[in-house]
């Protein structure tokens, strides 16, 4: 359950604001945006877990959740009722512009019954500050670097294997990060196509963090990347609110899940730059609608570029490398931020 270690980050963020090493906290009230893939309920059993023996044990939380609001190009911004449909509810138009529905915030701490400041500190802000910093520095080398998220079995790795190759033979330098919850083995198949390529093992975790990433960058000349992959734990939930210093998310969708999947997962799929369709050459065999699909990734992510794949047949294998390394010229390499 991934509530619970975004308890642990809103009970480190809580302590790090005490007034006094010995105030104890008596309410906490947190905003959580519709988006965020974060479950109240979930967020309340959590919380009674991760506050035991510390500053925040027996307080109150409370959860305000947030709307999802779109700005119209039209008709300006706009509440939505919903989060599987992000069409303008006045003018009727797909928008993908997302301005509110994704807060994950500390709003206000209450200390021995006297009210302080209020925090406005997002519950996240270690790992989004470390994420940025990565960015800014994959940025000024010109390093592409995407996020991969599915849920288990969606093709994920082999795709990832095809691309590795091809990119290797186009003679691109690349590398590739994996994570699971156990074993090396999706490393093991990912360097057989010559890329450099690491195991992150979360132990049990249900998804990465920027701190994870930057720790398995030790020893690789990155600067030299054209590309760096990193492969997300097989979660359709967990990983939606953790930047991992990505300019490019790809979520996949393979033909197998069923064409609603992106309506169940509108958090996830609402994320995406790309929207990847897996496993294309079964899709007849698995009936797979391909309109209904297209039109539910569209309607959950509208400006999102949509791929339709297939590893075993080598389709779109190409264009989504394209995709993801564009036409960055190469730059002198700068020092990595400390």
């Amino acid at each position: 359950m991934h509530e619970l270690s975004i308890t642990h980050a809103v009970v480190s963020t809580v302590v790090e604001a005490l007034p006094d090493p010995d105030a104890r906290v008596i309410e906490v009230r947190m905003r959580i945006g519709r988006l965020s893939g974060v479950v109240p309920q979930a967020l309340h059993f959590a919380y009674y877990l991760a506050t035991a023996g510390t500053p925040l044990a027996g307080s109150t939380l409370h959860i305000q959740e947030m709307p999802v609001v779109i700005n119209c190009p039209t008709d300006g911004e706009q509440e939505l009722p919903g989060i599987r449909d992000l069409s303008c509810p006045v003018c009727g138009l797909p928008c993908g512009d997302v301005v509110g529905g994704k807060e994950l915030e500390v709003a206000d701490v209450t200390f021995d019954d006297a009210p302080v400041e209020r925090l406005r500190k997002g519950v996240l802000a270690k790992n989004d500050l470390l994420a940025d910093g990565l960015r800014r520095w994959f940025t000024v080398n010109d390093v592409s670097v995407s996020n991969w998220v599915s849920s288990p079995g969606s093709g994920k790795t082999s795709l990832l294997e095809a691309v590795l190759a091809a990119a290797v033979d186009r003679g691109l330098q690349v590398a590739a990060l994996v994570g699971d919850c156990a074993t090396d083995n999706d490393a093991r198949r990912l360097a057989r196509s010559g890329a450099k390529v690491r195991q992150i093992i979360t132990d049990g975790m249900c998804h990465l963090e920027s701190d994870m990433v930057s720790a398995h960058l030790d020893g690789w000349d990155v600067p030299q990347l054209d590309l760096l992959v990193i492969e997300n734990v097989g979660n359709l939930v967990c990983p939606t609110g953790y930047d991992l210093g990505e300019d490019t998310r790809v979520v996949l969708l393979s033909v197998t899940e069923g064409e609603d999947k992106p309506l169940k997962y509108p958090q996830l799929f609402s994320s995406a730059d790309v929207v990847v369709v897996t496993k294309t050459d079964i899709a007849e065999a698995v009936e797979w609608n391909r309109d209904e699909g297209l039109a539910a990734i569209r309607q959950i992510v509208p400006e999102a570029s949509i791929l339709e794949t297939s590893a075993r047949a080598g389709v779109g294998v190409t264009a989504l490398l394209d995709l993801l390394v564009g036409d960055r010229s190469r730059r002198s390499p700068l020092p990595e931020p400390t």
